[in-house]
């Protein structure tokens, strides 16, 4: 294992790095490379399954292991083999996720071994996870206890993405140091693609107001409010050609809850479903939305709400996501994930003049593309490498200058 100086080895261990799996691999494939940018040694350590190898991004180092059985673990013998060979050649692992193979693999390889790993659990121990259905919290409760807590308790720190996600670190007790280092986006991805460009895409979407969801269909999303709150909506003539757009891959067969839902509330004419959308089509389809909608249970941080606010599009999520700075400063609403919470806000927000609305999304640019930079993550993650290699205090808010 290397010593301690300005040149850091660090490998990045993650379940899954295909774009389908939204928020963790976004930071994974662009904090790496901002990494490797500033002169330090980078490798990614992954699973695949069926045709994900397809969706790997174009990274230097990625070492892609096929999954086994259980495949719902995604376990990967070839991947433990070989990072057990490797650790002796790294300073520092960051290890994303908490219940798949890699994490108790790679956690259990670092304590053999001495080496300090960070753990990022990506939303994992959110309490909306940790408390859905019953069956679920006796499945997790007896990972936590058998593997779970073994990896938490034996890690250099939890690194969050905010506040809200350390307090809850915090309030599970394990007593270990927490990190606060929030995500980022790469404003250069949302380059190109304007409005005109959407409806050339989406005719359906010319000369209608355009409420755009866009994220990964699963049910902590809070689909399950929308489209009945969309229903009541639509149903009054002042919105009746108001269109809902649901961008974003399936989740575990999600998408066929969304799909009956749609139909159950009769709103097929109102509703666009568009499966994932990326590139200049997104940043068009941001630009076009009058509104951006997130209003998940629960959400460590959202990087598809820094996306809506980068691209000049007020956004409304929910007290389930740690965007309470959108009320702070006008570009949005932060409301309690209740229908007629919902409800009012998209009739009030749906009732602004453009102007009004273009105004509260040019305060919400200048706020993320100032705040939220891969260079300032990246600073804040080798911040927290360099105390853990010199045995420093670990701190709650690292610094975010080089």
């Amino acid at each position: 294992m290397g010593g301690v100086s300005d040149y850091v080895k660090i490998a990045f261990v993650i379940s899954y790095l295909a774009d389908r799996y939204g928020g963790p691999v976004t930071v994974v494939k662009n904090l790496g490379p901002t990494l490797t940018q500033k002169g330090h040694s980078i490798s990614y350590w992954t699973t695949i399954d069926g045709d994900e190898d397809g969706e790997l991004p174009l990274l230097d180092a990625i070492h892609a292991y096929d999954v086994r059985w259980p495949r719902g673990w995604r376990r990967s013998p070839g991947l433990a083999k070989d990072l057990a060979s490797a650790v002796s050649s790294v300073d520092v692992m960051q290890i994303s996720e908490l219940w798949l193979y890699s994490t108790y693999a790679a956690s259990k390889i670092a304590r053999l071994r001495g080496l300090p790993y960070i753990l990022r659990p990506a939303g994992c121990l959110e309490p909306w996870r940790l408390q859905r259905g019953r069956l679920r919290r006796f499945k997790k409760a007896t990972y936590l206890y058998l593997i779970g807590n073994k990896a938490i308790g034996a890690a250099a720190c939890l690194q969050a993405v905010s506040k809200q996600e350390a307090e809850h670190f915090d309030q599970l007790g394990h007593g270990i140091p927490i990190t606060i280092i929030p995500n980022a986006i790469d404003v250069t991805t949302l380059d190109g693609g304007d409005s005109a460009e959407a409806e050339i895409h989406w005719p359906d979407l010319k000369n209608r107001p355009v409420v755009v969801f866009m994220s990964r269909l699963s049910a902590e999303k809070g689909l399950d409010l929308l489209i009945p709150v969309w229903a009541q909506l639509v149903s009054c003539a002042t919105y009746g050609d108001a269109m809902l757009v649901v961008a974003g891959p399936d989740y575990r067969g999600y998408q066929k809850v969304v799909e009956q839902l749609i139909e159950r509330h009769g709103v097929r004419q109102n509703v666009l479903m568009l499966g994932m959308v990326q590139g200049r089509k997104k940043a068009s389809l941001l630009r076009r939305a009058d509104i951006f909608v997130l209003p998940s249970y629960s959400e460590n941080f959202g990087i598809v709400v820094a996306e809506a606010l980068a691209c000049g599009t007020p956004v409304i999520t929910t007290t389930g996501t740690p965007w309470e700075r959108l009320q702070q400063i006008d570009a949005g609403r932060w409301i309690p994930p209740v229908k007629s919470e919902l409800l009012e806000v998209l009739r009030e927000m749906l009732s602004m003049s453009a102007a009004r609305r273009r105004e509260m999304g040019r305060r919400g640019m200048s706020f993320v593309r100032s705040e939220y930079t891969w260079e300032k993550a990246a600073c804040k993650f080798l911040h927290v490498c360099n105390c853990i290699l010199r045995g420093n205090a670990i701190p709650l808010h690292p610094d975010s200058e080089p």
